[in-house]
């Protein structure tokens, strides 16, 4: 009997590198979120200094132009975490869909290997059927022999 050989080996390998590349690129999404949330730390955590810093400024005596540029800082830092707010907002969003893609290659891949398995276990089946097939009819040939004439005289 002929070895096993999957019909669709090529389409599985493609489900399997659709997998890996869905893959590749979730991660690399979940990387661009990591890196834009840790941004966004540190720029809550310069525009909590800057808040502290204008309200230790306003306790003690200060000059109005240090306290408008201060001011100013903290704006321009608030707006800052704003955007990287909005920023990490579609960050998750990629993500999200990456890892609906993902899902849906690791599903047609899945799929794929049932349908290998399956038709593996045909072929084992087929195999082991012909192998007994095979076995009896050595089991009948030789008993026939046995019980003839010509095999008695054989035997002897």
């Amino acid at each position: 009997m002929k070895a096993f050989k999957f019909k669709l080996e090529s389409v599985l390998q493609l489900r399997e590198r659709a997998e890996n590349e869905a893959q590749q690129s979730h991660a690399a999404s979940g990387r661009k979120l990591e890196a834009v949330l840790a941004e966004l730390a540190e720029a809550e955590v310069e525009c909590k200094a800057l808040g502290e810093q204008l309200a230790n400024m306003q306790k003690s005596s200060f000059r109005p132009a240090e306290r408008e540029i201060l001011w100013k800082a903290l704006k321009y830092q608030q707006e800052h975490c704003t955007r990287l707010t909005q920023k990490a907002d579609l960050a998750v969003k990629d993500l999200e869909e990456k890892r609906v893609l993902l899902l849906a290659a690791q599903s047609d891949r899945e799929a794929m290997t049932k349908l290998q398995e399956k038709e593996r276990q045909e072929y084992d089946q087929t195999a082991e059927k012909e192998e007994r097939e095979m076995i009896d009819d050595l089991v009948n040939a030789r008993h026939s022999a046995k019980r003839s004439p010509a095999g008695s005289e054989a035997n002897r």
